[in-house]
């Protein structure tokens, strides 16, 4: 059996081998994913068909791993769309305390669709309801979940939501080329909303995005007595990894809105089904309609234009 199918067959024969175990299967714009398993590791393998050819991409927390098992090029880590079910965030990993914000984004390395920014209050009210969903990382759960979840922790009242279309986008980073920068803006633009419910000093985790933390603190402008908390891998904390879902679901409901504007699939991230994307867009709706779909600065621009 040859194409697509066969390809993918035989990475996975290739990925038994060394000790895998696939799990799931489904369909994927332009290709098909694969979960797979060994002992408390997870990851995914998809493989796509273009007009370059087959290629195949590791991604999931154990992307690198399987990457070096099958000598893939490349992994995307902590790509998880369709996992079933890691580990759930837990506990206050940080030492925040309660109260406490959560704050995550969504869609800072997708060409097509929106930034999303997303913050949740954490109280001694809202996490039992948080632990008994099992919230955990947006990046380890399938988009079906990451919507559901996100259903449930909107009914709280204590989840903020901030988006910024592409065009809005495009034209705010053609003022400050900076997307860092654009995304305190945006985190700040969905504390303020969390701020005004609250009295006092407030305690807010991010995810790192940056180093810079002066400007950060600036555009967050928290109230005298704030504590700020940034940390790599940020969605250890409960609060956090359910800012992620909100901000994810929002991000996935963004790209279809645009898929219902335009009746055309936007596919999320920068990879070759993007680029595919890209040039039939291009092909029905021409470049002055880009800046309404996608964030332009992106190298995936040059690539579709050869400029």
């Amino acid at each position: 059996m040859g194409g697509l199918e066969g390809y993918c067959r035989g990475l996975v024969e290739r990925a038994r081998e060394r000790g895998w175990d696939a799990r799931a299967q489904r369909a994927i714009p332009y290709g098909r994913q694969v979960e797979l398993w060994r002992g408390g590791e997870y990851a995914l393998l998809n493989c796509y068909e273009g007009r370059k050819g087959l290629s195949a991409v590791a991604g999931g927390p154990a992307a690198a791993a399987l990457s070096g098992d099958l000598g893939l090029a490349g992994a995307r880590t902590g790509t998880a769309a369709g996992a079933t079910r890691p580990p759930a965030a837990g506990g206050d990993p940080f030492g925040a305390g309660l109260p406490r914000i959560g704050c995550d984004e969504s869609g800072k390395g997708d060409y097509f669709g929106p930034l999303v920014v997303a913050a949740f209050r954490l109280t001694a009210d809202t996490l039992p309801m948080v632990e008994a969903l099992g919230v955990r990382d947006s990046k380890t759960v399938s988009d079906a979940e990451a919507l559901r979840l996100a259903g449930q922790l909107n009914r709280t009242g204590a989840a903020f939501v901030k988006v910024l279309d592409p065009y809005d986008y495009n034209r705010g980073y053609a003022r400050t080329p900076n997307v860092n920068l654009l995304l305190g803006r945006l985190y700040g633009a969905v504390l303020r909303y969390v701020i005004a419910d609250s009295q006092g000093p407030i305690t807010v985790v991010i995810d790192r995005f940056t180093t810079r933390l002066g400007p950060l603190r600036e555009a967050l402008a928290l109230p005298p007595g704030s504590r700020l908390i940034t940390e790599p891998r940020g969605e250890r904390d409960p609060a956090v990894a359910a800012a992620s879902l909100l901000a994810r679901a929002s991000f996935l409901d963004g790209l279809r809105r645009l898929e219902h504007d335009y009746g055309h699939r936007f596919p999320p991230g920068a990879g070759a089904p993007v680029l595919q994307a890209g040039r039939d867009f291009l092909h029905t709706f021409g470049l002055e309609n880009l800046p309404y779909v996608a964030k332009v600065h992106f190298a995936t621009t040059r690539d579709l234009t050869g400029a």
